[in-house]
């Protein structure tokens, strides 16, 4: 993430030159950022903006509102630095961010917005597969998330982190701030609606256990 603010001079050298290759851990270049290592911070952008990207995008359905997003999560995280103590990792945290981010910027009815099928299409031309297979994936991807943004908020939000972003439970409890009981129950909850959702488009039937794979959200 070029262009961060002037912390002092840099003390700190990261490891290695490319920050998408850092194999330090979030406590250590937060450590570092605190010192005035930027290509610290800059590891940190590049380890969690794709993840952060597809949380706000499927809750916003915008992904330009995705995008800012991002950035916005990461200056929060930047202005931040003196009081984030990360265990292992700075991912619950961003997320927490990124979350309520989303929410407080998600449209009303009535918007205009570039859709989020728009968004899943982009995963599609990236990916190898027949015309045919690849547009099944598709069809599937956007009866999946036109599924998800049925859900209430509580429920949408553990399918995104657990689904589109690989989390496990304790992950997504400590981001949602409930008891891992709680994460469960709201998962299979929405696991049974994204079931009696797809049943309705023979084709397209999936097992919601293999959906984060068969649908390649993650």
């Amino acid at each position: 993430m070029t262009g961060s603010p002037e912390r002092g001079q840099n003390t700190a050298r990261s490891p290695t030159s490319d920050p998408q290759q850092d194999p330090r851990n979030d406590r250590q270049l937060v450590y570092s950022a605190r010192l005035g290592d930027e290509r610290a911070f800059d590891a940190l952008f590049y380890r969690y903006r794709d993840g952060i990207f597809r949380l706000a995008v499927a809750i916003t359905k915008d992904p330009r509102t995705a995008e800012e997003i991002v950035v916005d999560t990461f200056a929060r995280a930047y202005r931040a630095l003196e009081r984030l103590e990360p265990d292992d990792s700075l991912r619950p945290w961003l997320y927490r961010v990124a979350i309520n981010e989303s929410y407080d910027r998600r449209p009303r009815r009535g918007y205009t917005t570039s859709p989020l099928e728009d968004a899943a299409d982009d995963l599609v031309a990236s990916e190898d597969g027949s015309p045919a297979e690849l547009a099944e994936r598709a069809e599937l991807r956007r009866v999946v998330l036109e599924c998800i943004d049925t859900l209430g908020p509580k429920h949408r939000t553990v399918v995104i982190l657990h689904y589109l972003n690989g989390l496990n439970l304790a992950e997504i409890a400590v981001i949602t701030e409930c008891p891992v009981g709680t994460v469960k129950s709201r998962l299979h909850y929405a696991l049974r609606h994204l079931r009696t959702h797809l049943s309705r488009h023979p084709g397209l039937s999936v097992e919601p256990s293999r959906s984060s794979r068969a649908t390649g959200l993650r």
